[in-house]
């Protein structure tokens, strides 16, 4: 071999050597933003999430069997993840696995549940990294315990999860409540948001003080920060002083939610209202390129024609002066139930859905079953429309349905399942049978 071509043979060798150190590099220090860590099924309590690589350096956090969080690149013997507020750490391969793709979240980069639970409301929502669980109320459906519809829902399409990061109490009404309590029995809860509005009930007093007896719980209200709270409640069932300790207060900034997700606050009100309705927390959720609205009882007056303008002092004639362009969503779940009272066509022009879910069910409010005719036909107009009251009746004797079967209540037939990922959504039935 002459001298040049030895050159040349050499030159080669070393850009093959630094090529592969390259690759070996970017292999290392990147993922997909789909990708996920959870504890492996060796893991019975947690995992240590480190600031560096080493067990040596400072505990930032711990996960627990279940949780799922976004992987943002690997060093040897460990994963940098990326935790549900932002923070970023590390966490031992030898004590977790990596979830890769689109399937990081069960099944989809992102699910929503509106959970059937007879006449009330219940939406579940789940994604890389995160759970999250805004009301659980029922006016009909109320069996509690290990039978109690969302516990067992959820424990139906996510039977491994233990955590719910966020739970939203949109106001404190019943059928928005009654089954709340028992989320705390059968799931850590880390996050609580609900307005601070009081409500004297023996559901709502059963609601604090599950918060205030979480281990490590944030509790986010729209009153104050780091305070300590002091309801008293004087019913026979639940009574005297309930003290919660107040976290960051409730405001407009985006929440981080897990990979590609986030939280938006857009209606938060402590005042007392006569109707706790006035108080219902509005929430976006941004996930992926896609928006769900959540708007509890959310109103825009008495019950008139979907037509009429707005009350300037409702919820929805509130949000369309702040920040109508934050109303923009695919999927908008239905304020009240489908209620004359709410979803204007000014609102809906707003948010300007193409899928639109109402949880409703028998139970008259106020003498009027809902959801009313015209609003139906009017969410109809504009685009798909999905409700939990599907056939009710076939439902209170229906023998395989989540939670007590056969069992003369609503609950548990027709629960709505919107799927979300890079290439659109996809919305369906899901009826389970536990």
């Amino acid at each position: 071999m002459g001298r040049l071509d030895h050159c040349r043979a050499l030159v080669v060798r070393l850009l093959s050597f630094w090529a592969a150190i390259l690759l070996s590099f970017c292999a290392i220090g990147t993922a997909s933003a789909q990708d996920a860590v959870t504890p492996s099924d060796r893991v019975r309590r947690n995992v240590v999430v480190r600031a560096e690589p080493t067990t040596d350096s400072a505990a930032l956090d711990r996960l627990v069997p279940g949780d799922q969080v976004q992987l943002g690149g690997e060093e040897p013997g460990w994963y940098r993840i990326r935790l549900p507020d932002g923070r970023e750490g590390f966490v031992s391969k030898a004590w977790t696995v990596l979830i890769e793709g689109p399937d990081a979240a069960a099944g989809g980069a992102f699910r929503v549940h509106v959970i059937d639970v007879g006449t009330g409301l219940a939406v579940f929502a789940e994604g890389p990294g995160f759970t999250l669980l805004y009301d659980a109320g029922s006016q009909d459906d109320l069996a509690d315990g290990p039978e109690n519809r969302v516990v067992a829902y959820i424990r139906g399409v996510r039977p491994n999860v233990r955590v719910l990061d966020h739970v939203i109490l949109s106001h404190p009404h019943k059928d928005h409540l009654e089954l709340m309590p028992d989320v705390f029995d059968a799931f850590e809860v880390r996050n609580v948001w609900e307005s601070g509005r009081v409500n004297r009930t023996v559901g709502y007093c059963r609601f604090l003080r599950k918060v205030a007896a979480e281990p490590g719980v944030l509790y986010h209200d729209a009153l104050a920060s780091n305070a300590v709270r002091t309801v008293t409640f004087t019913g026979s069932s639940c009574n005297g002083d309930v003290n919660v300790a107040q976290a960051a207060q409730m405001t407009g900034a985006p929440v981080s939610l897990g990979a590609g997700a986030r939280m938006s606050v857009l209606y938060r009100d402590a005042h007392p209202y006569s109707d706790p309705n006035g108080n219902s927390v509005v929430v976006r959720l941004d996930l992926g390129g896609r928006r769900v609205l959540l708007t509890g009882d959310a109103e825009g007056g008495d019950r008139e024609p979907t037509s009429t303008p707005p009350r300037p002092n409702s919820i929805e004639g509130r949000l369309l002066v702040c920040c109508r362009s934050d109303l923009a969503a695919d999927v908008l779940v239905v304020g009240h139930h489908g209620s004359l009272t709410s979803s204007r066509d000014a609102f809906l022009d707003a948010v300007g859905a193409d899928f639109y879910a109402v949880s409703s069910g028998p139970q008259a409010y106020r003498g009027v079953v809902l959801p009313d005719r015209e609003v139906i036909d009017e969410l109809a107009s504009r685009g798909r429309v999905f409700r939990t009251d599907v056939d009710d009746d076939a439902c209170e004797v229906a023998t395989a349905k989540i939670g007590p079967d056969a069992d003369e209540s609503p609950g548990g037939c027709s629960n709505i399942l919107f799927e979300i990922s890079g290439t659109g959504i996809i919305a369906s039935y899901a009826s389970l049978a536990d």
